[in-house]
């Protein structure tokens, strides 16, 4: 997970989610799940919040497109426990379905608060894991958010970590591309000053590969 900065709301986004959201809030102050139904006016911003994010999940720190992973837009503090957050544009996190899904009502450390360097990538495994400089209590939030989110726990992600690193390494992406779509793993490969040493790292990775 790597830092994200707020994005300004869309233009539409008042007359379009927050405006009638609070209407219904108005008359419904503590919605059940059911209520809900039919009032998730966040889905009319979602390309709106994919664009505003250049398509980066806030939770994995990485590109995907739209027609492979449906655009999820996440409460970060989550409808269920406060609803008067759900119409509002700082609320929401770019994300897909599936890590959305992890999340769900859970709490986890927010990505427009924490600081680049908070969650660290290692080389050449590919897990994520916290800055062991960090103060113990914050330490263990990230851990937690790691676990929660499956960060090192679903081969797929890990793998797909991996992958990237050797299309660098192999060339088939550039530097600038790897900023750009996978900002995580360009920021910890500078991070660590590895740009110039991965390539003896990730040898036996691409054995395997």
């Amino acid at each position: 997970m790597i830092h994200v900065d707020l994005q300004p709301e869309p233009n539409n986004f008042n007359t379009d989610v927050r405006i009638p959201g609070k209407r219904f809030l108005a008359r419904v102050p503590n919605p059940s799940g059911k209520q809900w139904k039919n009032k998730d006016y966040w889905k009319k911003i979602s390309t709106d919040l994919y664009v505003a994010y250049n398509g980066i999940c806030a939770y994995t720190g990485f590109w995907f497109s739209k027609s492979t992973a449906p655009v999820s837009v996440d409460h970060f503090l989550p409808r269920s426990k406060e609803p008067e957050k759900a119409y509002e544009w700082n609320n929401y996190r770019l994300t897909t379905q599936i890590m959305n899904s992890y999340k769900a009502d859970k709490l986890i450390v927010d990505p427009f608060e924490i600081h680049n360097g908070d969650f660290i990538l290692d080389f050449p495994s590919c897990l994520i894991k916290a800055n062991p400089n960090l103060p113990r209590e914050k330490a263990d939030i990230i851990q937690s958010t790691i676990d929660i989110l499956k960060l090192n726990s679903s081969d797929d992600q890990v793998q797909a970590r991996c992958d990237i690193i050797i299309s660098y390494v192999n060339e088939e992406i550039s530097e600038q591309y790897l900023k750009k779509r996978y900002p995580f793993i360009a920021y910890e490969l500078e991070r660590q000053n590895l740009y110039d040493k991965i390539k003896e790292m990730v040898r036996p990775l691409q054995d395997i590969k």
